[in-house]
């Protein structure tokens, strides 16, 4: 299952805090997908996460460049989240 997810990440995204990308993941050696089932179980079974888990930096993005750009309806929000 954790194969299957990342095989369906968009490529090519900005890296996050970490510096990490899905590329990182998608060519990463397939050891790294047993250890990831290992720790998201661990964490489901302790039904916790980290901290750095919650942390994201959102980007403003504008709506309509002809539009009124000191009003904040005009923008719309995405969130970078780093891959930890």
């Amino acid at each position: 299952m954790v194969d299957a997810c990342i095989r369906q990440l968009k490529r090519g995204k900005a890296a996050g805090d970490d510096q990490l990308t899905v590329e990182h993941l998608v060519y990463a050696h397939p050891i790294l997908l047993i250890h990831l089932s290992l720790l998201l179980n661990i964490l489901k079974l302790h039904g916790t996460v980290p901290h750095d888990f919650c942390k994201g930096i959102i980007i403003p993005l504008i709506k309509n460049c002809d539009g009124d750009k000191t009003s904040s309806d005009n923008y719309r929000g995405i969130t970078r989240s780093s891959l930890k």
